[in-house]
């Protein structure tokens, strides 16, 4: 059967389709990840007491989402954007059919820690003052292409040889595959190493540095939710860490990118009728908020901690005790509802009492056979 209506017998071949890629994979698997663990969550929450349950809920997804934001940005392609909409060249050789045709289209540029994203995608930009007629009818304008120059981070010679770095014979590869003229005119930017204009060692250079702040904020992201299982107070201060770390980084990036020595001339690519000049994006905005975030809920803990420690207790489900300097008798009650074990230790001639936490924050529902004692002593008495 598979040789029959068939003049020469032979395997089926088809022509590639080529689609457009409009959305990182690497990202939309991160938000994927951290969303299947909410969704997880969400499918116990009935199984957790009404009076745990708010707290519960503010405590998990406040913690995706710090945990999100760190990744989704680490690996983001938004630290440094721009977009305009210009008509330009649309072929880069002028021996082709039709090279000399200009479109009408959207070109993007996006920045990351690790390369850069060009973006090109044909429309009515209304430059022209009628409406817009397609020159090319035949093929779909809507390119997305990523130049690397991580995995190596080295900056290699200068040129397009075997000891280049990776981004420029990332660029030159394109240029023999017949990459749009628009995107190869963003990217060649990016290779040039000599006198005032180091565009591409700048970024790469601000890319390292900021990646390491960002790994380091998301292992201290990683170590302050152990903490916060056992010891509130530490666990504050590593979340007071991690925010300073993701501001730091935020800096760090700025600096280089604005006051770079390497480099005295802000980029800016121009167009036929627009210029693209990259300012910050939501990836840098994103990690700005969260690490002030972080910072701003970490010292509300710490002060909250250290004057009603009850209250922190509560919200973190520890077991909070008051004592008081002297224990002659012993009088023990368990909240009513699962709530936390309260002891008091009251002495008939003073009645100050002295807050403190086992362990700052370690839960011990079961009473201490000293406490027993002392009650079984008073009873006696």
């Amino acid at each position: 059967m598979g040789n029959a209506f068939r003049q020469h017998p032979g395997p089926a071949i088809y022509a590639p389709k080529q689609t457009p890629v409009m959305d990182d994979l690497l990202e939309v698997g991160l938000l994927v990840a951290f969303g299947m663990i909410g969704f997880s969550f969400l499918l116990i929450i009935p199984g957790i007491r009404s009076f745990e349950r708010g707290w519960a809920i503010i405590r998990v997804f406040v913690t995706l989402f710090i945990g999100a934001s760190i990744l989704v940005s680490n690996f983001g392609y938004d630290w440094y954007t721009d977009t305009i909409c210009t008509r330009t060249q649309y072929k880069p050789y002028v021996n082709l059919p039709n090279a000399s045709q200009e479109i009408q289209a959207q070109v993007g540029l996006h920045i990351g820690l690790r390369g850069i994203n060009v973006t090109l995608r044909e429309m009515d930009c209304g430059v022209e003052g009628t409406p817009y007629e397609r020159p090319f009818l035949r093929e779909v304008i809507n390119y997305n292409e990523q130049f690397f120059w991580a995995d190596p981070w080295r900056q290699g010679r200068f040129g397009f040889g075997r000891y280049a770095g990776r981004f420029a014979q990332t660029f030159r590869a394109d240029e023999f595959r017949g990459t749009p003229y628009p995107i190869l005119w963003v990217a060649e930017y990016f290779t040039f190493d000599g006198e005032g204009l180091r565009w591409g060692r700048k970024f790469r250079q601000a890319g390292w540095y900021t990646h390491i702040f960002m790994w380091l904020a998301f292992a201290l992201y990683l170590v302050s939710i152990l903490l916060f299982v056992n010891t509130i107070h530490h666990g504050a201060l590593l979340m007071l860490y991690m925010g300073l770390v993701l501001c730091l980084a935020v800096f760090t990036y700025g600096n280089v990118i604005l006051n770079g020595v390497n480099n005295s001339i802000k980029m800016k690519i121009p167009f036929q009728d627009g210029v693209i000049d990259p300012q910050f994006g939501w990836s840098w905005w994103l990690t700005l908020a969260t690490g002030v975030f972080s910072v701003i809920a970490s010292v509300f803990i710490l002060i909250l901690n250290a004057t009603r420690p009850d209250l922190t207790a509560v919200f973190f489900h520890h077991t909070y005790v008051i004592d008081e300097e002297f224990v002659p008798s012993a009088i023990e009650e368990s909240a009513e509802d699962g709530g936390p074990l309260l002891r008091t230790r009251s002495n008939r001639k003073t009645k100050t009492l002295r807050r403190t936490r086992i362990n700052r924050g370690t839960t011990r529902k079961n009473p201490d056979p000293f406490s027993i004692a002392l009650k079984d002593v008073s009873q006696a008495a």
